[in-house]
């Protein structure tokens, strides 16, 4: 199992590389980030995570996974604790959500 989800993490990490460049502007990372998540059927009201306030709930998801990563985690480590957190949800959503966070809002 642990070698197909790193497999997972790491096609669809490589899938989103290019897709959207991180930048210095925030408005315009959200955006982007909230272009990803819905086209990948992830956005509020699509995918398994709740949205009580709508894209902004989804934007500190965003955000948080970066920091996470950016703080020395490994995509597999944060997807894992994310899958702990909202137990039911399927393995590749969560891959994806973290491949986009990164994309969008991590550093390259």
């Amino acid at each position: 199992m642990r070698g197909v989800f790193v497999s997972i993490v790491i096609a669809t990490a490589a899938s989103l590389s290019f897709a959207c460049p991180a930048g210095a502007d925030t408005d315009a990372d959200d955006q982007a980030y909230l272009n990803l998540i819905n086209a990948s059927g992830l956005g509020c009201g699509q995918g398994p995570f709740s949205c009580p306030t709508g894209d902004s709930d989804m934007i500190q998801i965003g955000r948080a996974i970066c920091r996470q990563l950016t703080h020395g985690n490994s995509s597999l480590a944060v997807s894992q604790a994310i899958l702990r957190q909202k137990p039911g949800v399927q393995p590749d959503m969560v891959v994806r959500l973290v491949a986009i966070a990164k994309t969008a809002y991590c550093p390259t």
